[in-house]
Formats: structure tokens, sequence, C-alpha cells
């Protein structure tokens, strides 16, 4: 259902199904909560074959995404779905995350931000 990779210090996330529902929130609540606890703060979430996503799966992702944030991290969707998409637009929610066309664009990103910080600090 769900599966992760690291690349560099980011971690990236991928979300194997077509809809996510209140039937997957908790295992998916449970897959971002180790990463989320033990201080990641640099998290992409691929959602290439997302099509529906319901209220309680966006609550997760949401309170992820303030639970990073908190201690000064980022997180990322990339490869959204254009149904799934829409959901975002719709709710709003589109709004609060930086959504990226593919996961290669959304960490460079990251790769970015961390050159522009260490070019700032030297």
């Amino acid at each position: 259902m769900f599966e992760k990779e690291t690349s560099n210090d980011v971690v990236i996330g991928k979300i194997n199904l077509s809809r996510a529902t209140y039937k997957e929130a908790e295992e998916f609540r449970k897959f971002m909560q180790f990463d989320v606890i033990t201080g990641q703060n640099k998290y992409i979430i691929n959602m290439e074959t997302l099509k529906y996503i319901d209220s309680t799966f966006l609550g997760i992702l949401i309170n992820s995404l303030k639970q990073i944030e908190k201690r000064g991290g980022h997180l990322k969707l990339a490869s959204v779905h254009n149904n799934a998409r829409n959901i975002l637009d719709i709710t709003g929610i589109s709004n609060i995350f930086k959504i990226y066309p593919d996961t290669d664009k959304a960490l460079k990103s990251f790769l970015e931000a961390s050159h522009v910080i260490h070019e700032k600090i030297t």
C-alpha cells in the first residue's frame, strides 16, 4: 500500500493506491507517524497512482504537514494525479502544500534550498 525510500536526507513516500479512504487512513497515519516522531523534516509524498482521496485521508496529510512544519521541516507532494489534484483544488488544500510535477523536481527543490542556506552561512 505504502512504501518509502530515502534520497540524501529526504524521505520519499509513495502511495500505491488508486483510492485513499478512511479504510486506509489509519495505516497511512502509522506510515507517516514513525518519520514524524523520529524528527524527519524533509518529506515528499508521491501520489502518482492516487485518483481519489477522501477527507479522512486528507486530514492525515494535513496533520503530518503541520507536525513536520512545527519542527522547521517541509512535506511536499509530487506526481499528483489529475483527479486527486482536482480534489485538492476544490478543497483548497492545494494552497497549503507545495506540489511538484514529479518526485525529481520535488527532490531538487530540497537540494536547492540546502544550497542556498549553505551559501548564506559561509
